[in-house]
């Protein structure tokens, strides 16, 4: 993995590993982690829903953490 990449982690996992990190992750977590993305008969809000748990999601893909 390219050094960069590595860096951008260690700083990823010092931001959402401290103690407002943690509360910051639960929230995000509750509101966009563990709801179904799918609207039905709205494609636009699916988007935006499945686009915010993207984001989500790559938080915890950069502290290689499982999404719980």
């Amino acid at each position: 993995m390219p050094a960069a990449i590595n860096k951008l982690r260690r700083e990823y996992k010092d931001c959402f590993e401290s103690p407002a990190g943690i509360k910051v992750l639960d929230d995000l977590r509750r509101a966009y982690g563990m709801r179904e993305s799918y609207v039905v008969g709205d494609s636009h809000e699916t988007a935006r829903s499945e686009g915010e748990r993207a984001v989500y999601l790559r938080i915890l893909n950069m502290i290689n953490k499982k999404e719980e």
